[in-house]
């Protein structure tokens, strides 16, 4: 049995085309935005910096996961299984699970790293900015929920041999002879439920939260800018503005979760909607830091330096010493 077949299906070269540019592109856009907020981040970011560098780490473990798994998730009735087209696949079906899982908990966590970073714009209008300290540990304890995904769905594995069986019962015409696929035989076990429910139901509620905190930040900025400095006041409408880019970022989530939703309940299915609902998500990775790097002067400057090869201002930055 080999890692992938040969020739590989059109479908299969599309995505390791997609996640190859796209996840590639992830990577080295959250390794500047993390190398930005260590470096450039001014003084008036204060503890603000810290859900930035979270974010940046959280989208790097993110889209590396799915830069090695480039997974076509198969949803079928009871069944999901997981077919990998990555990198992984030369290492072991469990090896590729695991990222899988870590990929999992990193996707859930940036959307709620969304709405902790409204919440935070909220929270300093009108006080003085939290220790870095407690921004941590509010990172830490927003993170609680995923790392029981982490820890729960890590070891929640079915035979191969038994999901290929139940897949093959369901959708005959598919061949995954030649495929590593991992997965799960029926998803009405408690661990697997769990997860399941943990990934789709929390998106309309977080979305939900994501507007209504924005509508009041929003608000509160207006009635608060004439005490504000000018300074002060472009700071705020930047990282607002960057907010509310970064608040449509979960569409990708929830047309993730829509096409994941009409395969698991047999409405519509088709070998690309399954490899859609990672390429989707993986935009969230890309457009997150993007957005950071392109608003913040002091990050777009730091980014156009590397680009340029400015080596005075980097040493000026502090990256050489």
């Amino acid at each position: 049995m080999y890692p992938l077949p040969s020739p590989l299906p059109t479908h299969d070269l599309a995505t390791i085309v997609h996640h190859s540019v796209v996840d590639s592109l992830a990577v080295i856009s959250n390794i500047l935005l993390i190398l930005a907020v260590v470096f450039r981040s001014p003084k008036s970011l204060r503890s603000y910096k810290v859900l930035l560098l979270n974010a940046g780490i959280i989208d790097l473990l993110s889209s590396f996961s799915m830069l090695m798994l480039m997974v076509r998730v198969v949803p079928a009735r009871h069944v999901l299984a997981y077919v990998y087209d990555g990198p992984c696949v030369y290492v072991s079906g469990v090896f590729c699970h695991s990222l899988y899982t870590i990929l999992l908990a990193t996707l859930s966590q940036s959307l709620f790293l969304i709405a902790c970073s409204f919440g935070y714009r909220l929270y300093i209008l009108g006080r003085p900015s939290p220790s870095n300290r407690a921004v941590s540990f509010t990172c830490i304890i927003v993170s609680i929920p995923n790392l029981m995904i982490l820890v729960i769905y890590i070891f929640m594995l079915d035979n191969p041999e038994d999901v290929r069986a139940e897949l093959k019962a369901i959708r005959p015409e598919y061949a995954f002879d030649e495929y590593i696929v991992e997965g799960h035989a029926s998803i009405f076990s408690v661990g697997t439920m769990f997860t399941i429910l943990a990934m789709t139901m929390p998106i309309g509620p977080t979305l939900v939260l994501i507007f209504i905190i924005r509508h009041m930040v929003l608000k509160k900025l207006t009635a608060h800018s004439v005490q504000m400095s000018g300074r002060t006041a472009q700071m705020h409408n930047t990282l607002t503005r960057v907010l509310t880019l970064q608040s449509m970022l979960p569409v990708f989530f929830s047309g993730a979760v829509a096409s994941y939703g009409m395969c698991q309940f047999d409405l519509v299915c088709s070998p690309v909607q399954e490899h859609f609902v990672m390429e989707s998500v993986s935009f969230m990775a890309l457009l997150s830091p993007m957005i950071t790097l392109y608003c913040m002067q002091p990050y777009r400057n730091f980014v156009i330096h590397i680009a340029s090869c400015n080596v005075t201002e980097l040493k000026r930055d502090g990256m050489f010493f």
